[in-house]
């Protein structure tokens, strides 16, 4: 796939006349290539590469995987709730069936 370089209009004041580029291979920003200054003319391009691992998800769907497991819980704690109620209930006759 060939890389592409589109400007960043990242610059400004003393720096705007600067060249500086995103790199792009197909759709994806790969990485900057700009010009410093100062320094020696062989070091004169700098060069950072993008590393972006990969996504686990969206926000979307994390806040509804969460949403998903306290609705879990929820239904957990209602049946522990009504377990113990059951277990009162059952207690209870027994106590009075004596």
């Amino acid at each position: 796939m060939p890389l592409t370089m589109r400007p960043t209009g990242l610059g400004s004041g003393v720096d705007k006349d600067r060249p500086d580029y995103i790199v792009y291979c197909g759709g994806w920003a790969i990485g900057r290539i700009y010009e410093t200054r100062g320094g020696p003319g062989s070091l004169r391009w700098f060069w950072s590469m993008t590393v972006n691992g990969p996504m686990r998800g969206s926000r979307g769907d994390l806040a509804a995987a969460r949403s998903r497991k306290l609705d879990r819980r929820r239904r957990s704690a209602d049946l522990h709730g009504l377990r113990q109620r059951l277990i009162f209930l059952r207690r209870l006759r027994a106590v009075y069936s004596l």
